[in-house]
């Protein structure tokens, strides 16, 4: 890391020291919302949103870098940096009106309000572009119907960004998003489903779903650069699990030179000292392979897509190993909830299957590799 780079982690660390691991330990009923304030008064929302709009202005490396040592705080710190910088809001930074930037990504970064993304349907998860959820102009409003699954966050958010049909060709073409608000009449939602994260994962329903025209964020033939917007959102999850994984490092490492057996620290055993060597590799690697996708982002701020899948498809597979190898160094105590390892197993657990699984990542390498386009849908031979 450059100097500044370093003094950005360090700032961020040293905000969580001061003032934000006091409200996450009094557990307040509303703890999302005061985070959000408190977060935003220490310029940690909005990362590399643009300062026009009350962003930090920060390349995507540098953000990155910063959820990641907000991450290892507290997840719940890199949940937040993550989705008011790489998340849905980012689509809004970069396909919206200015309108739109002004009300949203503003709002964002003030801390005033959150914006979730709702893109998998029942049969729509690996095939995305086979969404069902249509979109129709009706003068001055657009018209939703249509059903999501496994949204995050919707519990704590106020707006979610709407992949939906506009057209009916039934081809990727058709595909653009609206942004809704959730107090709209025709919008509704589930109670939600725990994941083994303790987060809820919630399905939206849209029935007859009426919002301005106004808030179309783009009306079709947008997949593609929907997409390419997307990728800095998978980057940004990649930070979350790079953080989680090196948290469990950090706690294996001080674990192994304190806790006793035989007469002396686990540390001085070979095959510990070898699972220490391979989890640090692991990080590093999963590390560099996240930091040349975003240093590659250049001032757009989209990074290459097969660059961003191979951090995916590595970082999911690494991070999870790095956790399970620290929580098996913990013993018995690494298995309880006293301890932070099972959390952070689970957390980096979704890693491979949220934001395209690592099958689909390995695809997309392998149709870079050949250079050509893998079709995985069935075809009618007859």
């Amino acid at each position: 890391m450059t100097e500044r780079q370093q003094e950005l982690v360090e700032a961020a660390e040293q905000a969580y020291h001061r003032r934000l691991r006091k409200i996450i330990e009094a557990k307040p009923a509303d703890l999302v919302d005061r985070l959000r304030v408190a977060m935003a008064e220490q310029g940690l929302l909005g990362l590399n949103m643009p300062e026009a709009y009350g962003g930090q202005g920060l390349p995507l490396l540098d953000t990155l870098l910063v959820i990641q040592r907000l991450q290892a705080c507290d997840s719940a710190l890199g949940a937040l940096a993550h989705r008011t910088s790489t998340g849905a809001v980012g689509a809004i930074a970069v396909l919206g009106t200015e309108e739109q930037k002004k009300k949203y990504v503003a709002g964002v970064c003030e801390g005033r309000i959150g914006i979730s993304i709702g893109i998998t349907e029942p049969e729509a998860g690996s095939a995305a572009t086979a969404m069902k959820t249509r979109a129709r102009i009706d003068g001055d409003s657009v018209v939703i119907d249509g059903k999501k699954q496994f949204v995050s966050f919707v519990d704590h958010t106020h707006y979610t960004v709407v992949y939906c049909r506009f057209g009916t060709t039934g081809k990727a073409s058709d595909i653009g998003a609206v942004i809704v608000p959730h107090d709209t009449p025709g919008f509704s939602r589930s109670k939600g489903t725990m994941n083994m994260a303790d987060e809820l994962l919630f399905e939206l329903y849209f029935d007859n779903c009426r919002v301005p025209r106004e808030n179309v964020l783009i009306d079709g033939n947008a997949f593609g650069r929907l997409i390419s917007v997307y990728n800095a959102e998978r980057l940004g999850s990649i930070s979350r699990m790079l953080g989680s994984a090196q948290a469990s490092f950090e706690h294996a490492v001080e674990y192994t030179r304190t806790r006793r057996q035989f007469g002396q620290e686990i540390a001085d055993f070979q095959g510990v000292q070898w699972m220490l060597a391979d989890m640090k590799v692991k990080l590093e690697a999963a590390q560099l392979l996240t930091y040349r996708a975003a240093a590659n982002a250049g001032a757009s701020g989209l990074p290459v897509a097969v660059e961003t899948s191979m951090a995916k498809a590595y970082t999911a597979i690494a991070a999870k190993e790095i956790c399970d190898d620290a929580l098996q160094l913990h013993g018995a105590n690494g298995y309880t909830r006293e301890y932070p390892l099972a959390h952070r197993y689970a957390e980096v657990r979704g890693g491979s299957i949220y934001g395209g699984t690592v099958q689909i990542h390995k695809n997309m390498i392998a149709a870079a590799i050949l250079q050509r386009k893998n079709n995985q849908w069935k075809r009618n031979d007859s």
